[in-house]
């Protein structure tokens, strides 16, 4: 048996799509089916199901991918330990969220890729409870998050630093002027937040709630540079973590308003507690301890 099989079932499995997984890997379309119509030999069952469009395991495929995790992992980790070159290869999979993503986590990743150019490093972008999810089910290696300090029975956190949240305005609206910006002034105006589920979204949903306080109307998006823009363009005021407004507070397109109600949002290093750390892993975390 040809262990290269059981990456592209696994690939297939996680995209549901033989042309994915060919574009992903680098093979035919044609090599990748038959792979897997050599894998279904071997074992004698059925393996995939088409579903629409996507391919589903079945549950002999489920069967199969359960040990095939195991397989890859414990292949990874000889891999890992045997080789004495200093390039080190192999994969990371690393799961954030879009201000960490845009405004945060690139130098790190540039500087380890630098020191191992033939390291793959798949960055993949998503909300926190689908993040918190991907890191307990092994989808992820690594999350670098911008939440709340995560407590969970299965997760190693590290916390890097408190994220600062501002909030935002035109640059000549009148809370500009303000000592300090009271919630109750938030019922005059339209808020322009990010999507539902957004962590510090929510946080500031219950700090309103609290205090029995409703905005005039609220604009949503999933788009960080949407909002701001919206900002600029005088349709509402936005709070959003400093790392991503500081460019435009600097060019003038937007304005810091005195917002004093502190939100806990920390940048946080989250792994499975049992996770074997590669070195490569090792060397990733150990980059956040040098630049802080």
């Amino acid at each position: 048996m040809d262990l290269s099989y059981f990456y592209t079932f696994n690939e297939v499995a996680k995209s549901g799509s033989y042309t994915q997984t060919a574009e992903e890997l680098g093979y035919a379309q044609s090599s990748v089916t038959a792979q897997i119509k050599k894998l279904e030999k071997h074992y004698q069952v059925k393996l995939f199901e088409r579903v629409g469009r996507k391919m589903r395991l079945t549950q002999p495929g489920e069967q199969l991918h359960a040990y095939v995790i195991d397989i890859i992992k414990l292949l990874d980790e000889a891999d890992a330990e045997l080789r004495t070159d200093t390039n080190l290869k192999g994969t990371i999979r690393i799961g954030t969220g879009e201000t960490v993503a845009a405004y945060y986590i690139t130098p790190y990743i540039k500087a380890l890729k630098e020191k191992h150019p033939e390291l793959q490093i798949r960055l993949e972008s998503g909300q926190c409870q689908n993040l918190i999810g991907g890191t307990i089910d092994g989808t992820y290696d690594i999350t670098i998050l911008l939440d709340r300090l995560q407590k969970h029975p299965d997760l190693k956190t590290i916390p890097i630093h408190q994220e600062e949240m501002v909030m935002i305005a035109p640059p000549h609206h009148p809370f500009t002027m303000l000592a300090t910006l009271e919630l109750e002034k938030l019922a005059e105006e339209t808020l322009i937040l990010t999507e539902e589920g957004c962590s510090y979204r929510v946080l500031f949903e219950q700090i309103l709630k609290e205090e029995n306080i409703q905005a005039k109307s609220v604009i949503s998006f999933s788009s960080l540079e949407a909002i701001k823009q919206c900002v600029a363009d005088s349709l509402g005021i936005a709070l959003l973590p400093r790392i991503a407004v500081e460019r435009d507070v600097q060019n003038d397109r937007v304005a810091i308003i005195p917002f004093q109600h502190p939100i806990p949002i920390y940048t946080q290093i989250v792994y499975q507690q049992r996770k074997w750390m590669s070195e490569p892993l090792k060397q990733f975390i150990s980059l956040f301890g040098e630049k802080r």
